[in-house]
């Protein structure tokens, strides 16, 4: 026979299997482009995991398939995804410890594994044949990675049609996890997302919701005798600190600052009930120190551990220039004579921050303003705001910062706001800013 024509036959011969290899690798190729588009038509973990996996299965020709995840408070493999006749059984009672069983190993060691009979691998975990009656032969496991971290663990179980698991199964397997890896991680950056989005629109609401319990003006005098001027900017969305005014018949004026311990959420909820409680109970009593005695009875009564707040109010009599005040732990007041241009601390007399014990005794102060005089009163997150070296902006600073003439108290508010932030220079606060500026006496 020419050599020619055995050449022939013997291609003739072999043109069915390089035929039927290039249609399963077509195929191969359809599925992954399949699961492609899975992977990135949704963002929803579970349905995209399901997806993927029932594709998988089916190319694999498995009997079952499932998807393990790694508990990253745990550190225990669980069940995401198990598809097959005893799925969610399996899902609701087994879990792994990393190194246990084969997909413990594959998730410890980071290699895909082909186990072709299980009752010769002495890694295979017995359990949850045991717990479900299902008959496990043979795994192909693969690890889930994303970015060199793994998060979990791919099998495929059992294959049919009596063929065998084979290192083309493996690698394609592999890829298909590496599809399913980046599903979850997709799924998780988005679900991550909405959360914060929630969370920040939470957040704009209570934010809302506090302003609202702030003064949205300050106190004004047809007369001209005060003036006052205050702000406060929180350190985050929503904050502890917060200020109040309350108008007396008898021509006098409150003036309540607070901070809060502690931040965020839970702070902003005590000031919140804090202000209502200031705002009913001022009205009927006067003398600071009767209306911080109060108000601590009150914080002390349905006191929460941990809780407490630092509290300054101050009564002006507008006729005459006179304040009492009354300090539960909050920082002195600043008085600034000569429209400024003097300035000392005042004592605060005492006094524990309220909400702490109910024997606290709050001592009253009383000084007698002269005209252009002011009165400053702050919380610590002004003098305790710090720049990039960690130096603190202190309250030697802001008395001497202070000290020169002032045309009018929203000048000086403004001023003292300002100064501190350049001198935390892009800083990220720490705490609230709150100031109050009340200027005696006419022009």
């Amino acid at each position: 026979m020419p050599e020619t024509l055995t050449a022939s036959l013997e291609a003739a011969s072999t043109l069915p299997t390089e035929v039927a290899a290039l249609k399963n690798k077509v195929a191969n190729l359809s599925s992954l482009i399949e699961v492609s588009i899975i992977v990135n038509s949704t963002l929803d973990l579970d349905s995209v995991i399901n997806l993927v996996m029932e594709k998988a299965q089916s190319v694999m020709e498995a009997e079952a398939s499932s998807v393990m995840l790694i508990n990253e408070k745990t550190g225990m493999l669980e069940w995401e995804v198990a598809l097959g006749a005893v799925g969610e059984e399996v899902k609701d009672k087994v879990q792994l410890r990393l190194g246990e069983g084969i997909a413990g190993w594959v998730a410890q060691t980071g290699q895909p594994l082909i186990v072709p009979d299980v009752n010769k691998d002495a890694r295979f975990f017995k359990k949850s044949d045991e717990v479900t009656g299902f008959k496990t032969r043979s795994i192909l496991a693969a690890p889930l990675k994303v970015k060199n971290r793994i998060i979990g663990v791919a099998e495929v179980i059992n294959p049919l049609h009596g063929r065998a698991f084979t290192e083309d199964d493996l690698d394609l397997f592999s890829t298909f996890s590496r599809q399913v890896a980046l599903a979850i991680e997709n799924a998780r950056m988005h679900r991550a997302m909405l959360e914060k989005q929630k969370l920040d629109q939470q957040l704009e609401a209570a934010r809302t919701i506090q302003e609202s319990f702030l003064p949205q003006r300050c106190p004004t005098d047809g007369e001209g005798r005060f003036q006052i001027a205050a702000r406060s900017i929180p350190a985050t969305q929503i904050g502890g600190d917060f200020f109040d005014f309350v108008s007396y018949e008898q021509d006098a004026i409150g003036l309540v600052i607070g901070d809060v311990s502690g931040k965020g959420v839970p702070a902003a909820l005590y000031m919140a009930r804090l202000v209502s409680d200031f705002r009913i109970h001022s009205k009927n009593i006067s003398l600071p120190e009767a209306v911080l005695k109060t108000m601590n009875e009150i914080l002390v009564e349905r006191g929460r551990r941990g809780m407490f707040v630092t509290l300054q109010y101050s009564l002006l009599e507008v006729e005459s220039g006179k304040v009492s005040y009354a300090s539960g732990g909050h920082l002195p007041l600043l008085w600034l004579h000569d429209y400024g241009m003097r300035g000392e601390f005042m004592s605060s007399g005492g006094g524990a921050p309220l909400g702490i014990t109910r024997d606290t005794r709050f001592i009253p102060r009383t000084i007698q303003l002269q005209p252009g005089d002011y009165l400053v009163s702050f919380t610590d997150g002004i003098v305790e705001a710090k720049n990039s070296e960690g130096k603190q902006y202190a309250m030697e600073h802001l008395s001497k910062k202070l000290q020169r003439q002032w045309t009018s108290p929203q000048e000086l508010v403004d001023f003292v706001i300002q100064d501190v932030q350049n001198f935390t220079d892009g800083t990220h606060p720490h705490d609230d800013l709150t100031i109050i500026a009340l200027r005696w006496g006419k022009d």
